[in-house]
């Protein structure tokens, strides 16, 4: 099509207005052809501040804008250059969205036009301008005529044709007291995140979480008794936690950052959170990246970055200390009675006998029960909670060699009475020269 090609100069040609459009018309499509493949989405707000006095009285307005319209159009608004006016919102405005419009360029369509009016498609206004000479001392000042960009604020289903469009806002409604109500979740198309009041508090909200948790699972990591797959977990998530943790930080700092990048990097994040979060260990199918609709793109993934750093971290083994009491007796206080309901109870025995000795006569000299049950056990020559050896050591836990592991078995009885009880209490009886016992709950 010959509506953006080079004109071909040529001397002693007569010169005529349509050839200096021609002109322009060929720079603003070389310019977009060349600018357009650098970045992909390389439209939308840079800088946009509303006026919140004008909602009060039932209005919507900008105080200052700038950036990039999707055909390539560049605009900057301030208070010295008078901003679009307002727009009035009708009672009945119902999740509506608000524009920011400019009409697109159209051959056999006027591009000037000096009437005020909305109906005209003209993308530019018309003003007189007094300029000086730049190359002089300042006199010879000339009057011209320049055009200045016909942008006007418009609901969205009222310029869907024609018209290069920005969204500015979503209005919820209109009150009674004429109180213009915005939603707080929209973030409106930009190269800067920050335009975007939910995508800024995204941002650090999000450094926030990755902060916590790190130090947590630091911590947790640091606490004796800790081992097994469990710990190895924690070690991956971790290491997660401080490789994400110092770039969100940079990210949430940075000026200019377009909020696709900041989309790929938390995507990223939620797709590997999801191994350690989620019980099928896969990443949700997330939407495809809109442009116009950021915050129907950044709102799954961010309730699934908010789940998988606030979840409660409930180790999936606990360590139960053995307090070693007189007579052969043993005393182990559970920390959680919660776990008494579904967690694996553990015993790891080692002496200084062969192992399958352990294995096929300890569960025979050992009474487990209720601390307040133990003498009766003990005494009267009652069973208690039964041992049965497990094969290998349970993965959860870590491996120690020459240790026999035995599993307790919840069916008994004396189990019921655990939840009231002061916790449990072992009496060994028999000869186990250099007897080591601990004692361990596996969450399931």
């Amino acid at each position: 099509m010959s509506w953006n090609n080079k004109v071909i100069w040529s001397e002693g040609m007569f010169l005529q207005p349509q050839h200096l459009q021609q002109h322009d018309r060929y720079l603003h499509a070389l310019v977009e052809s060349r600018a357009a493949g650098l970045r992909p989405y390389g439209w939308g707000f840079t800088t946009l501040r509303l006026d919140d006095a004008q909602l009060a009285l039932g209005k919507l307005a900008i105080l200052e804008c700038a950036g990039v319209l999707p055909d390539g159009t560049p605009f900057a608004l301030s208070a010295d250059e008078a901003p679009p006016p307002g727009i009035d919102i009708p009672d009945d405005a119902r999740n509506a969205l608000v524009v920011l419009a400019l009409p697109v360029r159209r051959p056999g369509i006027p591009e000037a036009t000096a009437a005020p009016s909305t109906d005209s498609f003209a993308r530019y206004g018309t003003l007189e301008y007094e300029v000086n000479d730049s190359n002089s001392d300042g006199t010879g000042a000339a009057l011209l005529q320049i055009g200045k960009l016909r942008l006007r604020l418009a609901f969205e289903s009222e310029v869907v044709n024609a018209h290069a469009c920005l969204g500015v806002a979503r209005v919820i409604e209109r009150r009674a007291d004429n109180r213009v109500v915005l939603d707080s979740d929209y973030a409106p198309p930009c190269l800067d995140f920050r335009v975007a009041p939910r995508l800024a508090a995204f941002a650090d909200e999000f450094t926030g979480l990755l902060r916590q948790r790190g130090e947590a699972l630091a911590s947790r990591l640091s606490a004796p008794g800790t081992g097994g797959a469990a710990e190895i977990q924690d070690f991956l998530l971790l290491q997660l936690v401080n490789r994400a943790e110092p770039l969100i930080a940079h990210l949430a700092t940075m000026t200019g950052l377009h909020p696709e990048e900041l989309f790929r990097v938390a995507v990223a994040l939620a797709g590997e959170l999801a191994t350690f979060s989620q019980a099928n260990k896969r990443t949700a199918q997330y939407p495809v990246y809109r442009h116009d609709r950021l915050a129907e793109t950044f709102m799954p993934v961010i309730a699934d970055l908010r789940q998988s750093l606030s979840m409660v971290m409930d180790s999936a083994v606990v360590p139960i200390p053995l307090d070693a009491r007189k007579f052969g007796v043993h005393v182990a206080v559970v920390p959680d009675t919660e776990l008494y309901k579904s967690a694996m109870f553990v015993l790891a025995v080692n002496a200084q006998m062969p192992a399958e000795t352990v294995r096929n006569s300890f569960a025979q000299q050992v009474k487990i029960g209720p601390v307040e049950k133990i003498r009766d056990l003990v005494n009267l020559q009652l069973p208690g909670i039964a041992l049965r050896a497990l094969p290998v050591a349970p993965r959860q836990l870590p491996f120690h060699a020459g240790f026999t592991y035995f599993e307790l078995d919840r069916s008994n009885e004396l189990w019921k009475l655990l939840p009231t009880s002061a916790g449990f209490a072992m009496h060994v009886a028999g000869e186990f020269p250099g007897l080591q016992l601990t004692f361990w709950a596996i969450r399931r």
